[in-house]
């Protein structure tokens, strides 16, 4: 067919393609096992240098190798991710600024991280938009179903507890829930303990 299947794997996962890509795969799929078919939307099992070669086709830098499971959706390419950072299935990054994911870092299914927001004001929303980057530190954990807002920090080592809205910097080493996002209690680091 001309189209290696890495190739089509970076498209499905990653990107604004999807149509086109949906198309070829249709005419693919009939020469796939089931098997093979679900392997072209998945990283996991791929070797370290092909997934981080297609992640780089689209945009994303990579230190090493990481794990994104499909759906995932994102704007620009405009991130960075840590070795061993894990994405987990239905997440989505609106990435206008850079939206760096540390070592080890875990987001849990439907993590939304939105660079970009809105003036409340109802005369100024539509024109005064604003982008400010995110950072998820090495090592911390963003559970299912959270929201990260612009500008926001999540220290190494800490937790974001499922269904948070995080709305202001985390701490390393802290346990944050809740909608807006709270301080509950300092974590133990197992060298700390």
């Amino acid at each position: 067919m001309g189209i290696p299947a890495d190739t089509l794997c970076s498209y499905i996962i990653f990107g604004p393609r999807i149509l086109r890509v949906l198309l070829l795969i249709a005419k693919l799929k009939r020469s796939l096992t089931p098997r093979q078919y679900i392997r072209l939307l998945d990283t996991h099992d791929l070797g370290k240098k092909v997934s981080n070669r297609l992640m780089s086709k689209v945009g994303i830098r990579t230190e090493g190798k990481v794990v994104i499971r499909p759906p995932f959706y994102f704007e620009r390419g405009n991130l960075e991710l840590g070795e061993g950072a894990f994405i987990n299935s239905g997440c989505v990054f609106l990435d206008e600024a850079p939206i760096r994911i540390g070592r080890h870092a875990m987001l849990g299914p439907q993590v939304r991280l939105c660079t970009t927001s809105h003036d409340v004001h109802p005369e100024r929303r539509k024109s005064n938009d604003y982008t400010a980057p995110i950072t998820v530190s090495d090592n911390a954990w963003i559970g299912a179903g959270s929201v990260v807002l612009p500008g926001v920090s999540i220290g190494h080592n800490s937790v974001v507890a499922a269904n948070s809205v995080v709305t202001e910097d985390v701490p390393p080493n802290a346990l944050y829930a809740g909608a807006p996002a709270r301080f509950k209690k300092w974590l133990v680091v197992p060298h700390e303990a």
